[in-house]
């Protein structure tokens, strides 16, 4: 019978003793078969990363709704990199992946320290018992270690940046922590948690030009009232669970009827405000025919939220949601690419 030895090498292994037991909190390894002959092996795993697993800190951070900021991100991205000359392409590589990283991490500090604080809010609500750490599949511990390193992550690059980012990361990432308390004192959370995730598009704009100007700042206003109509629908699912915890939301002080009317009015805004952004930005009509795609999808949204009365929101209203900044981000793409190759890009430049 042929026989084979695996070889594990671990590169990192951080754990912590609780009793007598070991728990491994973060470990790095890789490893590999080795058959009859020493040059005969095959990789099984390049690379074995476990923080209790990625899947549950993945979803303890709700990574995928990353895609609600990111893509505003890559709006002023785009639009700075226009008006910025003198860097080649590895100050423009090591740029953006710093920039990358950044957003990254910021926004997983925030959302974890916002699941250990609402730990106890989370334990009672039906709809939220089953996250990572009320359920147990990740403890507190862990999760405290996690928003520690990936804070540390967010100064760690806005130091590589520039000095301007680097001072403004230490207000920015109070910003992001402190929305988590909001709900405790104000029914203007939703609008909170809209400027704290909303600050993305400024924050690249600084990254690249060193500056806070209009321009950035109506994106940042813009997403921030989107996420904000969006917030206030998701908190018609814990409407009645707010109220009886003593929590602040919109639904819980308005109720569902006047939370839609006011949902729809910070809609408006958004769309007002992109508009906006896309005039000083210099956009053209390609740019505002997105837009529209755009107010359409806020309409299905709103649709949606409506006809689920009572009930969970269904996934179709998430995914909706994560298709409006991708849309935007095409739109302005598909502007800059049609002004700038086929008619007079270089006027443009000037």
């Amino acid at each position: 019978m042929d026989t084979e030895l695996f070889v594990e090498v671990t590169i990192i292994n951080i754990s912590f003793l609780r009793g007598r037991k070991k728990s491994s909190l973060f470990k790095l390894s890789f490893g590999f078969y080795v058959g009859k002959e020493p040059w005969n092996f095959k990789i099984l795993i390049l690379m074995n990363t476990s923080l209790t697993s990625l899947k549950q800190y993945g979803s303890l951070i709700k990574f995928s709704h990353t895609l609600f900021a990111l893509p505003f991100a890559g709006i002023t991205f785009i639009l700075a990199f226009l008006k910025t000359h003198g860097k080649s392409v590895w100050d423009w590589t090591i740029l953006s992946i710093l920039i990358l990283l950044s957003m990254v991490f910021a926004r997983s500090a925030a959302m974890g320290f916002n699941r250990i604080v609402d730990t106890d809010i989370d334990s009672q609500n039906d709809r939220t018992k089953k996250r990572e750490i009320p359920a147990g599949k990740i403890s507190k511990r862990s999760a405290i270690l996690f928003v520690v390193l990936s804070s540390l992550g967010f100064f760690i690059a806005s130091w590589f940046i520039n000095p301007m980012t680097w001072r403004l990361s230490f207000p920015t990432l109070m910003i992001l922590l402190g929305y988590s308390f909001s709900k405790r004192f104000t029914w203007l959370c939703h609008f909170i948690l809209g400027f704290s995730i909303g600050l993305a598009p400024l924050a690249t704009w600084v990254a690249i030009r060193e500056e806070i100007v209009l321009e950035p700042i109506l994106w940042t206003i813009g997403l921030a009232f989107n996420l904000a109509g969006f917030d206030i629908l998701y908190a018609l699912q814990d409407q009645d669970f707010d109220r009886k915890e003593g929590l602040y939301s919109i639904p819980a002080k308005f109720g569902r009827k006047n939370s839609l009317s006011i949902a729809i009015v910070s809609h408006v805004f958004c769309i007002c405000f992109l508009f906006a952004a896309g005039i000083v930005s210099n956009l053209g009509p390609i740019f505002l025919i997105f837009l529209v795609a755009t107010g359409y999808l806020l309409f299905q949204e709103h649709k949606i939220a409506r006809a689920s009365g009572e009930n969970l929101l269904p996934a179709k209203f998430y995914q909706l949601h994560s298709y409006i900044s991708l849309i935007l981000f095409t739109g302005l793409l598909s502007d800059r690419i049609f002004y700038l190759a086929i008619l007079d890009g270089k006027e443009y430049l000037k």
